[in-house]
């Protein structure tokens, strides 16, 4: 089943986190920032994660068009 995944930059030491992605595909990931790696959010849940905060329904729009939306931290 394909579904939403959260992705967040993380650096070699915990530094981090970076940038948020969006995604239904993992290779549709963009190139992470310098010296940083994505790492998934395994406990993400997009509805969840609406209700908590509405902007996100224009950001989940960007990622079932695109098939990926970076969020800047």
């Amino acid at each position: 089943m394909i579904r939403l995944q959260k992705f967040v930059e993380r650096g070699a030491f915990g530094e981090g986190p970076g940038r948020a992605a969006y995604v239904f595909e993992p290779t549709k990931l963009p190139e992470p920032s310098s010296g940083f790696k994505w790492q998934v959010v395994g406990d993400f849940m997009p509805g969840d994660a609406i209700l908590a905060d509405p902007g996100l329904k224009q950001v989940f729009e960007v990622a079932l068009k695109h098939g990926c939306a970076v969020v800047a931290r």
